[in-house]
């Protein structure tokens, strides 16, 4: 059984959380002679009705008994002769009682076992091996902190490239990052959730089937809501663990890097680089690349328009990164002239010599085609990912 920080009842320090705690204690414990529980609800507020349950249990308990029924006070302390009877009394079903600092859901403790089974989940997850060590150190550090077992959700590991683009376009809101600019997609993320918390409603009975988003939690209270994803972020971001939080709004995520200095694009256009046959820049959301040709940047459209195969490349763009390649490609020794040819590059110029034909529909979708590989190159070479 948790322990209560300070003193609960008449003249107590009364915080929120233990008093929370000794409310759905009395709530658990029978009355003699059949009169049912102390308390029938509980909402962390230590009121008359809480007071008048802790003394006549204290009464019924000969917890005092050399102190007049009368005299009596409802108070419990830390560790006093009354918490000591309590946690007795209470069924053996509910020893593990917990609640959060600050916190007034009451929930019950995760067994070993329910953590080592989130563990073993995780391990079906892609992750960078570094990555994978501080998501078992969460794991094990808020089963030790908070008694809680969390875990990856679905889609919450290693994403790859089009199912970042799917669940970019799916229009659930979920994530303004297009393929390739997530740290999802190099392994360097989590999504973390809750399924399977049990925690206890304001009447006693216990939710056995919370999800992942803590739903029920939600509908019941926000604010208590947002204890869990407080606690969850504390403990992932501690020294222990070592991991960085997202977007604010972003509560399941952690990942390997902290925010601060890193553009997700501009990390996306060096990954793309070092990855394939193109040089990459970014310009905010959109990329620029030299097409294959060397030299000047074009414009290319966003990840998503890249990915979908439908790159802003264009046949007047097309055939002037071909004029500026030609004189780059006569400087070069034959071998080298005919890497610069047609068969080096969809929507390259016929020959050197001459002036280049003009881009056709099919060579810009040639061109379509050779930046969405550049993506796919990059993909396949995730775990090469560096944050810039």
């Amino acid at each position: 059984m948790q322990a209560i920080a300070g003193s609960v009842g008449e003249g107590g320090t009364n915080t929120g959380s233990d008093v929370a705690l000794i409310q759905v204690m009395l709530m658990k414990v029978q009355q003699p002679a059949g009169r049912g529980p102390y308390l029938t609800s509980y909402d962390g507020a230590s009121g008359a009705g809480t007071i008048a349950a802790i003394r006549q249990f204290k009464i019924d308990q000969n917890v005092e008994p050399q102190t007049p029924a009368a005299a009596v006070r409802g108070v419990i302390q830390p560790n006093d002769a009354a918490w000591r009877r309590l946690v007795a009394a209470v069924p053996q079903a509910f020893q593990g009682l917990r609640v959060l600092p600050a916190g007034r859901t009451v929930y019950l403790e995760a067994t070993a076992q329910q953590r080592d089974a989130k563990i073993a989940n995780a391990a079906t997850y892609t992750f960078a091996p570094a990555f994978r060590v501080k998501v078992n150190r969460l794991i094990n550090r808020m089963h030790a902190v908070h008694g809680i077992a969390i875990g990856v959700c679905p889609q919450g590991g290693r994403r790859n490239f089009q199912e970042q683009y799917e669940l970019f376009t799916s229009g659930r809101g979920v994530t303004n990052a297009g393929p390739g600019e997530s740290n999802h997609n190099f392994g360097m993320a989590a999504d973390i959730g809750f399924a399977g918390l049990r925690w206890l409603r304001s009447d006693g009975t216990v939710v056995e089937n919370e999800g992942h988003w803590l739903g029920q939690i939600h509908r019941a209270s926000a604010e208590q809501e947002l204890k869990f994803w407080d606690a969850l972020r504390t403990v992932g971001t501690s020294n222990e663990v070592g991991a960085y939080r997202g977007p604010a709004g972003d509560r399941p995520h952690l990942q390997n890097w902290s925010d601060a200095g890193v553009s997700m694009a501009r990390s996306l256009a060096a990954h793309l680089t070092r990855s394939g046959t193109m040089h990459w820049e970014r310009a905010g959301r959109v990329y620029q690349s030299d097409l294959g040709f060397g030299g000047a940047l074009y414009p290319v459209g966003t990840a998503a328009q890249i990915w979908a195969g439908n790159a802003t490349i264009d046949a007047p763009t097309l055939t002037r990164a071909r004029a500026a390649a030609r004189p780059r490609a006569a400087a070069l020794p034959v071998a080298a002239r005919q890497m610069a040819g047609a068969a080096a590059r969809p929507g390259a110029a016929p020959a050197v010599a001459g002036q280049p034909a003009q881009a056709t529909a099919a060579d810009v979708a040639a061109m379509r085609r050779a930046l969405r590989a550049e993506f796919e190159r990059a993909d396949r070479n995730w775990s090469a990912w560096l944050p810039s």
